[in-house]
């Protein structure tokens, strides 16, 4: 009998969160599991990439933020569906899952935590660190999450599992440049491409990655930075270029669906973030072969050997970052070398079948575990 497992989450639009989940259910064993997906809010633009014909999407044109509406619609879907596990992803849908999933008599309420965590007030710790105790298990996608949530929110790592993410390396990885794309951007064969890759918002600390390119450029002419995502910052960081008068060394796309054919354009890649809970895009740039620069925070410390495949510098430093743009890119056998390593690296430790099987180690021991069908 297949293991029947519902993953509620806010909405499928895109980000690291959902992305992750889109993955799980796409290489999962369909001999084995069953997985759908309730959005409480709205549907989103990453539906299109499950590919799985026996997943489900269920969401409804109801985008309320209403905490009543969410439990509500966990309630009725959990009474109507039968399901063996409740995976609920991050804060909000935790809260909906525990209260909707527990009236409707759900056997196994699981959560996972994904780098976003709500502890401005003391009322919000005590409730979710209330609810990690409640959960059957808590998956963090990286050690370092998993420590600081247990020193935030004052509680035992017993209720906590680690699933680092994983990529999938036959999409990701090293491919020969794709000309059409190099000429539409105007790439000449001897520009160093430093990239970035990510939503447009102010935890990307992407300010601060224009700051460290104005000084690269000052230094190195033959650089190019080119920003894939879209986002509430982006007139903000348009405006910011022109203000560092660097607007024609700067080229914002804007969404892109094509992210393996332009890591593969990148010479560098960098991640500014203020915080992060394990990056796809990090793995997704190593795993295309790529040296990477990325903020000493969250999980990239887990990814990134500083000297072998790239450097970790402290967020905000923008003289730091530049400093280590241009080690690299005045030293084009240090990039080779970075890049190589850090594809060796992936398939050795982050191959998406493994964080699969991880996924399914975990939903099949739980299952067990409750003697369940």
């Amino acid at each position: 009998m297949k293991t029947r497992i519902l993953h509620i989450v806010l909405s499928m639009e895109t980000g690291g969160l959902e992305n992750g989940i889109v993955n799980i259910i796409n290489y999962s064993n369909n001999d084995k599991f069953e997985m759908d997906i309730l959005c409480l809010r709205a549907g989103g633009e990453l539906i299109s990439r499950i590919t799985n014909p026996s997943s489900h999407v269920y969401f409804d044109d109801n985008d309320s933020h209403s905490l009543f509406n969410a439990i509500k619609k966990v309630y009725l879907h959990c009474q109507q569906y039968d399901y063996d596990i409740i995976h609920s992803h991050g804060y909000t849908t935790m809260l909906a899952a525990y209260v909707g999933g527990t009236l409707a008599k759900s056997p196994c309420i699981i959560n996972g935590e994904h780098g976003t965590l709500y502890f401005s007030s003391l009322k919000k710790r005590l409730l979710q660190k209330f609810l990690f105790k409640k959960m059957r298990i808590n998956l963090t996608v990286s050690e370092s999450l998993k420590e600081q949530i247990c020193q935030v929110f004052s509680t035992s790592s017993k209720y906590f599992k680690t699933i680092i993410n994983g990529v999938d390396i036959d999409k990701f990885t090293p491919t020969a440049i794709n000309n059409d794309l190099a000429s539409e951007l105007k790439i000449s064969p001897n520009t160093v491409v430093v990239g970035a890759v990510g939503r447009l918002v102010k935890v990307k600390n992407y300010d601060s990655l224009l700051r460290a390119m104005k000084l690269v450029l000052q230094n190195n002419t033959k650089a190019l930075l080119i920003i894939a995502g879209d986002g509430p910052e982006r007139e903000k960081l348009e405006n910011l270029t022109r203000q560092l008068n660097i607007e024609n060394d700067v080229i914002f796309l804007g969404r892109k669906d094509n992210i393996h054919e332009l890591m593969n354009m990148f010479n560098i890649f960098v991640l500014p973030s203020y915080y992060e809970g394990l990056s796809n895009t990090l793995l997704e740039a190593m795993a295309c072969g790529v040296p990477v620069v990325a903020s000493d925070v969250g999980g990239n410390k887990e990814l990134v050997n500083t000297g072998s495949t790239g450097y970790l510098y402290p967020s905000n430093d923008s003289e730091l970052l530049a400093d280590n743009l241009l080690s690299l890119i005045g030293d084009i056998r240090k990039r080779r070398q970075f890049g190589k390593n850090a594809r060796h690296d992936i398939e050795k430790n982050y191959s998406i079948q493994r964080m699969v099987n991880n996924y399914e180690e975990t939903y099949q021991g739980l299952h067990l575990n409750n003697g369940l069908r």
